[in-house]
């Protein structure tokens, strides 16, 4: 299913004519586009920007796909390779990519170059996917996918609509909508003529070489469709002596680094893992490695009114599973090429750990798409009269014009306060009616703009999503009165 904001932003497309730039102040409900849209770039060949640019191209917009993997699918496109190790502590917001003074530009570089490896330089480009092995769904469809399930759907899906890495290649007639292995280094507005001009950096291997080839160009857009999502690059907690242990290898591998290196769960077998953070990736982690690991012990933050998802994966720990509070310093270390098994790490509460073998962090990700304008040191958006908000994401300020300004404050206290966390699992009267209004409201604007209608999820599927909740969330939680009774 289309997300909302994706489906007002085509509907949007095809009936608007003109466009007002984002400098200047509008009361109008609407946007005004400047001139007809006519070309569209989509950014990120994930589900939703897979979605996009076939509906655009349906709809016979001029549509080009950029995305820097070598093949569609975005985080579902799984592959045992690892990223580029993060850096510690994290990469400043205002780090810009490198941009030859002269564009289109062609350049090849050689094992070493600028002391990178081509492995770590085409690992750095394409930005390996945050998936584990085993990684599955944690929500029924009708029960649990698993992540190779997934990502077969999603390049099908793909492949149906010309929109795989090769289609193009078949018939070499056809214009080229896909552009595979190529990042956009940057956004900008062209005032003269109301377009986007987007910056390319596309990469190829040339293992006849031994080299890989780099190439710059811009193309300008009608308009910009960003499906990216904003968390691009993982957060490393600001910890005294953390940045001391990154650098600490066992047996020539790190022993700290981020769960978007995890891979599978055989080499923590009779090792003693420490896992900081109480996110998905922190409970899904310690699951898939709680049969092969001596201890498992997780430092987590207590979150005094945590929202359904937020117990959801507290109560996705084993049972194994020691907690600890928050981490306070890291000793310093005698030496940094036998591990950290010696090492003593100190807690908030004064306790102090010693004996762990490897530390994941599960930390999360930061706002960090390189190619968006006007971020502010902490990594949120500016105040200015570009407003952006996101589907799906409960940060107001991103991603998406709006004229509903006055009301940010108010909707960003209220979810604050607990008013907008999700409204309850769903399947219980709160989601239902909060997937009641949404219906109403997508099919109004259908009936008004014309466009497909939304049916209200089934109701054997509501049936499925209690009983898998009481099952694999919370036992018990078909017995609380607040769920729907069918």
């Amino acid at each position: 299913m289309f997300s909302p904001r994706l489906v007002l932003l085509l509907a949007g497309l095809s009936a608007a004519a003109q466009q007002t730039p984002f400098s200047s102040q509008s009361s109008s409900e609407w946007t005004v586009f400047h001139h007809p849209i006519k070309s569209v770039a989509v950014i990120g060949a994930g589900p939703a920007g897979l979605q996009a640019a076939a509906k655009l191209v349906e709809h016979n917009f001029t549509v080009r796909l950029f995305d820097r993997a070598p093949a569609p699918g975005g985080n579902w496109f799984y592959t045992d390779e690892t990223p580029v190790r993060e850096p510690y502590p994290d990469k400043p917001f205002d780090e810009k990519p490198y941009i030859p003074e002269h564009l289109p530009a062609t350049h090849y570089y050689e094992e070493g170059d600028e002391e990178i490896s081509l492995e770590d330089r085409w690992k750095e480009h394409w930005q390996p996917r945050p998936l584990w092995d085993s990684l599955h769904t944690n929500s029924p469809a009708p029960w649990i996918i698993s992540n190779h399930d997934i990502q077969r759907h999603v390049r099908a899906y793909a492949s149906f609509h010309n929109l795989n890495s090769n289609d193009y290649q078949i018939d070499s007639r056809r214009s080229p909508v896909t552009s595979y292995s190529t990042r956009v280094d940057k956004l900008q507005k062209i005032e003269e003529t109301q377009t986007w001009r987007l910056t390319l950096r596309r990469l190829e291997r040339l293992p006849e070489t031994n080299r890989i080839k780099a190439q710059w160009w811009t193309e300008d857009f009608d308009a910009v469709v960003i499906a990216t999502g904003p968390y691009v690059s993982p957060h490393v907690p600001e910890i005294e002596g953390l940045v001391a242990w990154s650098k600490v290898k066992d047996a020539g591998r790190y022993s700290v680094y981020h769960s978007q290196s995890y891979r599978r769960p055989e080499r923590y077998q009779n090792k003693t893992i420490l896992i900081v953070g109480s996110s998905v990736s922190a409970s899904e982690i310690a699951r898939d490695i709680a049969p092969y690991a001596r201890n498992v012990i997780a430092s987590i933050r207590p979150k005094p009114n945590p929202h359904p998802f937020q117990l959801r994966s507290f109560l996705r720990f084993p049972d194994v599973t020691e907690f600890v509070p928050e981490i306070d310093h890291f000793e310093t270390l005698a030496a940094h090429d036998k591990g950290i098994k010696d090492g003593g790490i100190h807690l908030k509460n004064g306790t102090v750990l010693k004996g762990i073998d490897e530390i994941i962090l599960a930390t999360g990700y930061i706002h960090s798409n390189i190619f968006l304008p006007n971020f502010t040191a902490d990594g949120q958006p500016c105040q200015s009269p570009l407003d952006w908000t996101l589907h799906s994401r409960p940060h107001f300020g991103l991603y998406e014009r709006s004229p509903m300004d006055h009301w940010k404050k108010q909707m960003k206290q209220d979810y604050d306060n607990g008013k907008y966390h999700f409204r309850g699992l769903f399947a219980s009267a709160p989601a239902e009616a909060l997937f009641r209004q949404y219906v109403a409201w997508l099919n109004n604007e259908s009936l008004i703009n014309g466009g497909r209608f939304v049916e209200p999820w089934p109701l054997e599927k509501r049936e499925v999503f209690v009983y898998y909740s009481d099952v694999e969330w919370i036992k018990g939680i078909r017995e609380v009165d607040e769920f729907h009774r069918l």
